[in-house]
């Protein structure tokens, strides 16, 4: 299995990238919007060399069911070039999201995004972004949500036996679609479930956490950092290393000073179920970073 995540530091050059990647101990990489062709070339080359998988190119938050049919036709567009360039890069997927059924704006919950009229058109467009393609060696993903499709397991693999593409797989993040407390008290069973209805389609998979405060009139449940929640690492590290070839696991939305201890937390949870990362040891006596910018997600108040 590989690990990978932001690395809150600027890079001068692709040597440079790796070295500060091989730091934390990543086996794995964000794909980076690269405009030059000269320039992606050294990038693939310099990630390639040190062993780190170009892992997830990001078609974030581009909204496929804009009720604005020139802006819908503007997004579509748009994902098709990100698409065209993470296949270049050979990343191992491209993640996109599902649509909000609105304009000019993405990911408002809606009810009527959720609907079979919205399903029926997500397949239809994901067919069309890949036969307009067609990546060779780069995955379309869509990324799960609560409130936008794919919103379950059971709900990605009718999406993928209805796309029936074979350049079209899974991008797992559970953390998305926790979203009761059913889920949240029961994650590590539900965790499983993701695996067996969709393991053999998962090319990446994201990592952070989640916390239900214990006293709220209302369900409510906030997204935080990795390690610092209640998701069950041990089940989500056992069920990926399961997999023949493992997915990356690639954090996101912490701080750099999370970073630091998310990076603890998860290579310490790995070792004491006996599993390893690819790429280079995380080195524990890394100091905290002085530069603190960048995602964030509130730590929980208990």
């Amino acid at each position: 299995m590989r690990l990978g995540g932001p690395i809150f530091q600027t890079a001068d050059s692709p040597a440079e990238a790796v070295a500060l990647h091989r730091k934390l101990g990543f086996g794995a990489a964000y794909c980076p919007y690269v405009s030059d062709a000269g320039a992606r070339r050294e990038y693939i080359q310099a990630f390639a060399d040190a062993d780190i998988v170009l892992a997830e190119f990001g078609a974030y938050c581009i909204n496929i069911l804009d009720t604005d049919p020139t802006l819908q036709q503007k997004n579509i567009d748009e994902i098709c070039r990100k698409l065209e360039q993470a296949d270049e890069m050979g990343a191992l997927c491209c993640v996109m999201h599902g649509g909000s059924v609105q304009t000019g704006d993405w990911g408002d919950a809606n009810p009527a995004n959720i609907s079979e009229q919205s399903f029926a058109d997500t397949v239809t467009i994901v067919q069309g972004i890949l036969d307009r393609v067609k990546p060779t060696k780069t995955k379309l993903v869509l990324e799960t949500e609560s409130y936008l499709l794919p919103d379950s397991p059971e709900v990605y693999l009718r999406l993928l036996e209805a796309v029936d593409r074979s350049s079209f797989a899974v991008h797992l993040d559970p953390v998305n679609i926790i979203a009761s407390p059913r889920r949240y008290y029961r994650n590590a069973q539900f965790l499983r479930r993701c695996f067996a209805v969709l393991g053999k389609h998962i090319v990446s998979c994201h990592a952070k956490d989640l916390f239900m405060p214990p006293k709220h009139p209302t369900v409510r449940i906030d997204e935080t950092f990795i390690g610092d929640g209640v998701l069950d690492y041990a089940v989500y590290l056992a069920e990926i290393d399961k997999l023949n070839p493992a997915p990356p696991l690639m954090i996101e939305h912490l701080n750099a000073s999370q970073l630091v201890q998310g990076l603890r937390f998860i290579f310490a949870k790995a070792a004491a179920i006996g599993i390893t990362f690819e790429g280079s040891q995380f080195r524990q006596e890394l100091s905290e970073p002085t530069d603190a910018d960048g995602d964030w997600f509130a730590p929980h108040q208990e």
